[in-house]
């Protein structure tokens, strides 16, 4: 395994190697700061030009791109409260605060650091798994799956919502939406009206880019004001606590938030259909409630940028467990790269753990390669980019609606996508207004497919007979502890309150 592992890391020190992983992450660093693309597109368009191509350099050009983009999707997601990737979605939420208090280099600097450490750990996590990846992939069955993403929208509610009743509502108007379009078991039309567009559902980047940019936007252009509370952002750096060094030095005081969330983004990576998006939210929800200051949360302080951007490539890291071991993508991201195998003629699962095991050890070192490159590269160019929250909002929205547009256009190829980010938006807009938890919708609509799937899967499988699964049940008690615990909270303090009465 050593053996392997040395290999790995030495292929890619060819000069074939090299180029690849400095062109991905230059590829990804400027195509991850376009609204709707992402790291999946990117890959996919470089599909074609790894026919021929030896395995390694063509795997550090597939994912050296998809790892470049993170950085550069939060830069979106702070300066203008549009996320390059629906990663970044989680980052808007005191990201584009703090750029509203003219400390846009600073959330910067905190995301750059936060993104490459949180990265390292989460490849270091990988190499630790690599030899344990069949055990570990074992753990969870149908009933496990089912009952986690739950307990995912249960926890994503409480962020952002007036109470948890709203919370709760907002996970399950975004699990209605995901029911759109075909039944994956039964085939059958799902809210689609008999329109062709709504066949397929609705598609992931049309609904992050509308409920988040677009409610966002028609917000700011019903204000009529810049995007910065001043109407300046910092671009020397020169006012103290608001330069990139300061964002450093704010990740590296909260190390333990950093290390805890990379953790959980690379085991919710492990996990298929649970990681992706859902890992930054998740990372988001679990630094707020273990916060000393949760209700700080939202308006601009550095936990809420740590939590979020440590998990983003460090799920990467745990997305590439199942993908190898099993041929289960973990992600978007997963699957693309399992059409590069092919193309490759690389067979996922116990044949690639014999024959490529170099390469999975190669694909680790890629991630970690990559995410420095980028960062480093995105951070060469911060002063430029701050200038962007300057902007006119006269100027800046139609500009961010025809980027929006254009991107999910690009990722589905439907006019119908694009109407739908319109909807969204207003959709968007309106939840804002009545205190409603636009993340628990988020989280819904994207482990609703998840759910859906692994409750057919447990009913065929186990019955009632989940119940008999620990795991599940342990997970069980969970939701119920977090559903019951603000109802538990107000009896306790209704005695109280009626003795001082």
């Amino acid at each position: 395994m050593l053996h392997q592992m040395i290999l790995g890391f030495d292929s890619l020190f060819t000069l074939d190697g090299m180029l690849m992983i400095l062109f991905g992450s230059l590829l990804g660093t400027f195509v991850g700061a376009i609204p709707g693309l992402g790291g999946a597109v990117l890959m996919t368009m470089l599909l074609p030009f790894i026919y021929g191509m030896p395995v390694i350099p063509a795997l550090c050009l597939l994912l050296a791109a998809h790892s470049g983009i993170y950085f550069s999707g939060s830069v979106t997601a702070i300066l203008l409260n549009t996320p390059g990737a629906p990663e970044s979605a989680a980052t808007t939420f005191d990201g584009y605060a703090m750029t509203r208090r003219g400390q846009a280099k600073r959330a910067l600097g905190i995301s750059a650091l936060s993104t490459t450490v949180g990265g390292w750990i989460g490849v270091g996590l990988l190499l630790i798994v690599i030899p344990f990846m069949f055990q570990l992939i074992k753990l969870f069955q149908p009933s496990e799956y089912l009952v986690l993403a739950i307990l995912a929208i249960v926890l994503i509610g409480q962020m952002r919502s007036g109470s948890m009743t709203k919370g709760l509502l907002s996970g399950l108007f975004g699990l209605m939406m995901s029911f759109v379009g075909y039944d994956p078991i039964t085939g059958v039309q799902r809210f689609t009206f008999h329109q062709l567009a709504l066949y397929n559902g609705f598609n992931i980047t049309a609904v992050a880019l509308g409920i988040f940019a677009f409610a966002e936007m028609f917000h700011l252009y019903s204000l009529k004001r810049a995007r910065t509370e001043e109407g300046r952002v910092n671009l020397l750096g020169k006012t103290p606590g608001s330069g990139v060094l300061d964002g450093m030095k704010d990740v590296l005081a909260h190390p333990w938030l950093m290390i805890r969330s990379a953790i959980l983004g690379t085991l919710l990576g492990v996990v298929p259909g649970i990681g992706g998006v859902a890992a930054n939210f998740i990372s988001y929800g679990q630094a707020m409630k273990t916060s000393k200051h949760p209700e700080k949360f939202g308006t601009g302080i550095p936990e809420g940028i740590i939590a979020p951007e440590s998990s983003s490539i460090s799920k990467e890291a745990g997305n590439l467990v199942p993908t190898v071991a099993l041929g289960v993508p973990g992600g978007v991201g997963m699957a693309v790269l399992m059409s590069g195998f092919t193309i490759l003629g690389i067979v996922p699962g116990p044949s690639m753990l014999k024959t490529n095991l170099d390469a999975v050890f190669a694909m680790a070192f890629v991630i970690a390669i990559g995410s420095l490159l980028s960062s480093a590269m995105g951070l060469t160019i911060v002063p430029h980019l701050a200038r962007v929250s300057q902007v006119p909002t006269a100027i800046l929205v139609p500009f961010i609606f025809a980027l929006a547009a254009l991107g999910s256009f690009a990722a589905d190829q439907s006019m119908g996508q694009v109407i739908a980010v319109f909807g969204f938006g207003i959709v968007g807009l309106l939840m804002k207004r009545f205190h409603y938890s636009v993340p628990a919708a988020m989280i819904g609509f994207i482990l609703g497919s998840v759910a859906e799937q692994n409750l057919y899967l447990t009913q065929q499988l186990f019955g009632l007979s989940m119940f008999k699964r620990p795991l599940t049940d342990f997970m069980i008690l969970i939701i119920l502890f977090v559903v019951l615990n603000p109802y538990l909270k107000r009896f306790r303090r209704n005695p109280v309150e009626s003795k001082g009465k």
